[in-house]
């Protein structure tokens, strides 16, 4: 009897697991007063947002207990691999306004592979202040290269207490070095990815051309239905225009979806020629000017008149990833892909 009640137990067990909990992230932090006693799981969507702590990228929270222990779980993620943000926040902050902290004891995020069938175990060192203090992570090869990959980056992320510019410049060409060796070495592709994300592509792009090249095609054969791959290559004509995407010219909606897009461009290729009364330019243009944010529109005259990202980082005082995802959005609303078009904008608006 007791024997056939701890077969259905583990029946009921096995079913409740199998439909409701597809993904586990467990494990322990170093909870001290500074923090909130919750932690958050974040969706990267985007390869800009990375290192962003929008309220719309959580996808799961859970409470920490007070020695540290938390369990996130749930059947809602995607069947892709992606990454995934954990992250604690400080007890003055709000999922709003959410600070990412790198380094020393204030070091509150890592970042992780899941998909919906991932079980992780994440396990903070106790003797470390840090909430992930010389933390370890078991559950897949992904999330181990993960873990190699952030000893790298982060210890690095001291570049400010160099106090000599060329030391801070070797400084900066050895992480980029040691990035794109790491990402040449890896088999995982993810952790390679999440690798290319973070060496400065702004500034290395034109002497590493080849190498950022090549990661795309590494891309295109290991994950290639993965939403990253297309991201990835947009990032990639953003530095590079001239380079075309790979197209798989064989699959027939592809070549239904390009049909209609020729004929999209045909029709409004012939509306444009149609008389048009003088004022119907600066209703365009308004209507352009409308879909921008204050910020946004700032960031298009700086833009305009020439300024690098990093100069318009440096002017607007804002990290340089922030930067780089204001101007997506411009591209986005405006319906663009090169800088060139948006100086043309911008000149013709008046903001």
């Amino acid at each position: 009897m007791k024997t056939s009640r701890l077969l259905l137990f583990c029946f009921f067990c096995l079913i409740t697991n199998f439909g409701f909990a597809d993904y586990s992230v467990s494990g322990r932090v170093n909870l001290s007063g500074q923090w909130q006693p919750q932690i958050f799981l974040a969706a990267i969507d985007k390869l800009d947002d990375y290192y962003n702590a929008y309220p719309d990228l959580i996808v799961d929270a859970a409470n920490i207990n007070p020695d540290g222990t938390f369990l996130l779980q749930g059947s809602t993620l995607p069947p892709e691999k992606k990454f995934y943000r954990i992250y604690l926040m400080k007890e003055q902050n709000s999922e709003f306004d959410a600070c990412l902290y790198v380094g020393g004891d204030d070091h509150n995020f890592i970042h992780v592979v899941l998909d919906s069938d991932t079980e992780l175990v994440i396990d903070s060192d106790a003797t470390y202040n840090a909430p992930f203090g010389n933390y370890t992570v078991e559950g897949n090869y992904d999330n181990e290269m993960m873990r190699a990959l952030a000893r790298l980056v982060y210890p690095s992320y001291y570049f400010y207490q160099i106090k000599f510019p060329s030391e801070l410049r070797f400084s900066q060409e050895k992480l980029n070095r040691d990035l794109i060796s790491f990402s040449d070495t890896c088999s995982s592709t993810m952790a390679s990815l999440a690798a290319v994300i973070n060496t400065d592509m702004d500034k290395y792009h034109k002497s590493n051309s080849a190498f950022y090249s090549s990661f795309a095609n590494r891309l295109g054969k290991d994950l290639d239905d993965n939403s990253y791959r297309e991201d990835y290559d947009r990032k990639l004509r953003y530095y590079n225009p001239d380079i075309k995407a790979e197209n798989s010219w064989k699959d027939p909606l592809i070549l239904l979806l390009v049909g209609l897009s020729l004929f999209l461009i045909w029709q409004n290729i012939q509306l444009r020629k149609k008389p048009k009364e003088n004022n119907n330019e600066a209703e365009i243009q308004t209507d352009l000017t409308e879909q921008l944010t204050n910020k946004e529109k700032e960031i298009l005259n700086l833009i305009t008149a020439g300024k690098s990202n990093k100069e318009i980082a440096s002017d607007l005082f804002i990290e340089l990833s922030t930067v780089k995802t204001h101007i997506n959005k411009i591209y986005s609303k405006l319906n663009i892909s090169q800088r060139k078009e948006a100086v043309k904008i911008g000149k013709s608006l008046s903001l």
